[in-house]
């Protein structure tokens, strides 16, 4: 007789699919990077601090500690405006007036981070199956000379398939840091006072008048009075006066040195070449010098 399959059972199975979530990890990599952040703004804090008692203990220690310095240098110039005495006083004086502290401070400081995270979901699907196989076989005759029978075979099998995916976490990052100490430029020690003496030079603004033509305007000039004193008040007469007019021009007015009361004249002189040139008043700084005893002024006209 044939054989026959006689499905007994199949079954299969599938796990739900994990969902992947990478919160945990972004939220884990925000605390400790708010960790790193607030570990160096204490970090940072506690070194500018010990940086300011360091600083404060230097300058405190050169106030303290006195040298004999030049404390004020007194110059003195005669007529000519040359150096004709110096006088020095000489005192004891803290060493901070000559040397400058130095304040260091944090500039800059910088966090920068990066974090990746990734997460793989998982999944177990399981499929079974289960098959039996039945042979029969029969035989027939004279029951007294080869008698009878039947014979049966039965057979059960089973086949089961498995698939697992497992789970995978990846998560690191990166951080730097730039961090830039240098000098503070706010805190300096003042210099020490110098002292001059000698003669002043003194320039005053005078009269503006257009040079016409007719009815057309072809020049203009202004009068400038320069005066030349001793620091007492009393005049210097009879010295030659060096004077720079970058522009424009300019002549004496009288004698080309100083009169009894120490004064000495010029003129400035602005030409107009044609109809169309600008006339309209402008700018220009007055120098005057002797040795080395100078003063400027700015004249419009």
């Amino acid at each position: 007789m044939p054989e026959e399959l006689i499905p007994v059972g199949s079954f299969t199975s599938t796990l739900a699919v994990r969902d992947a979530n990478v919160t945990d990890e972004i939220s884990r990599a925000g605390a400790s990077f708010g960790n790193l952040v607030l570990t160096t703004g204490r970090a940072v804090a506690e070194t500018q601090r010990r940086l300011n008692e360091t600083g404060a203990a230097t300058a405190t220690a050169l106030a303290n500690t006195l040298v004999d310095v030049i404390a004020l240098q007194e110059k003195v110039f005669d007529d000519q405006g040359n150096v004709s005495q110096v006088v020095s006083h000489v005192e004891h004086l803290p060493l901070v007036n000559f040397i400058d502290p130095v304040f260091y401070e944090w500039s800059q400081v910088r966090l920068q981070g990066v974090f990746t995270a990734r997460e793989f979901a998982s999944a177990t699907s399981s499929s079974s199956f289960d098959h039996q196989d039945d042979s029969r076989s029969g035989q027939g005759g004279l029951l007294i000379i080869f008698g009878g029978g039947r014979t049966t075979f039965d057979a059960q099998g089973s086949t089961e398939d498995t698939n697992t995916d497992s789970d995978s976490d990846i998560s690191f990052g990166t951080v730097r840091m730039n961090a830039l100490l240098q000098p503070r430029r706010d805190v300096t020690v003042p210099p020490p006072t110098q002292v001059i003496q000698g003669p002043r030079l003194a320039l005053i603004h005078g009269s503006v008048a257009d040079v016409l033509s007719g009815a057309v305007l072809t020049a203009r000039t202004m009068d400038v009075l320069i005066q030349y004193h001793r620091r007492d008040g009393t005049p210097i007469a009879g010295k030659s006066i060096s004077v720079e007019t970058p522009g424009v021009s300019w002549s004496f007015t009288g004698a080309q040195t100083t009169d009894a009361s120490g004064n000495l004249q010029i003129q400035l002189r602005r030409e107009f070449l044609d109809e169309d040139a600008d006339t309209t008043q402008k700018d220009f700084v007055v120098t005057a010098r002797i040795g080395i005893v100078q003063n400027s002024t700015t004249v419009t006209f």
